[in-house]
């Protein structure tokens, strides 16, 4: 008899109903699926995340950078007010489109001042070649009182953040082994920037006077057990 993959019933919060779960992989991050909607764990813990911090969330203004996978599309689905963006290219401006879809650099956004109530970044910053411009711009874009919601790999073993390859004069200077993660927007997959050490939440409150809650559920009733999967809440002060 074949060695059957671990599964167990539970509630997916991105199906809104109960499902089974099943372990594909060992590395669980990736792996570990509701048969249903096909989400994995990170993608789960963000929902959940909102659900208990800003139940309202499906009637407030949101923005997501760098859409994909099941938390985007139930995101969409369920909130009108709901806008996103991909980087297509630095050399594109930020506010154009390309197939209808919009194209912004988190280093230099084109929303005005105070736009939305959150923003929500999916396993983005590890990417960010000037993650002080971005959180900068996130804290410009977000209203008094809202909040980044998000997820990124965060090695809390780490003393402090280790930056894996940087720009210089247009050219991109590897400081340690080059590795890329999937990009739904380009094949050739997207550049690991950043190792983010326990230090992240300093660098935030420098770059952007935001404070940051670091969330973390392992429940398997909700299909929320794997590693890297701290859910982070950096919010902005009400005045």
């Amino acid at each position: 008899m074949e060695n059957m993959k671990p599964r167990n019933y539970g509630y997916c919060v991105i199906c809104e109903k109960d499902t089974e779960f099943i372990e594909e992989n060992p590395w669980l991050r990736d792996h570990y699926l509701c048969t249903s909607c096909k989400s994995i764990p990170r993608q789960r813990a963000l929902i959940n995340t909102l659900n208990e911090f800003y139940p309202e969330w499906k009637t407030m203004d949101i923005y997501e950078s760098s859409p994909c996978g099941p938390a985007s599309k139930f995101l969409k689905t369920k909130n009108d007010q709901y806008v996103s963006s991909h980087l297509f290219s630095e050399d594109l401006p930020s506010g154009s489109y390309v197939k209808g879809i919009r194209n912004e650099n988190l280093e230099r956004m084109s929303f005005g001042d105070v736009s939305f109530d959150l923003v929500i970044t999916q396993d983005v910053f590890e990417h960010v070649m000037e993650p002080d411009k971005a959180f900068n711009e996130i804290s410009r874009i977000l209203r008094p009182g809202g909040a980044h919601v998000f997820t990124m790999p965060w090695y809390s073993d780490l003393e402090k953040t280790r930056r894996r390859a940087k720009k210089m004069n247009g050219e991109i200077i590897y400081l340690e082994e080059p590795q890329y993660h999937g990009n739904p927007v380009d094949a050739k997959g997207s550049l690991v920037t950043f190792d983010w050490g326990r230090d992240f939440t300093d660098f935030i409150f420098e770059h952007s006077n935001m404070q940051t809650l670091i969330y973390l559920v392992k429940d398997k009733y909700l299909g929320l057990d794997a590693e890297f999967l701290h859910v982070f809440v950096s919010r902005k002060k009400e005045t």
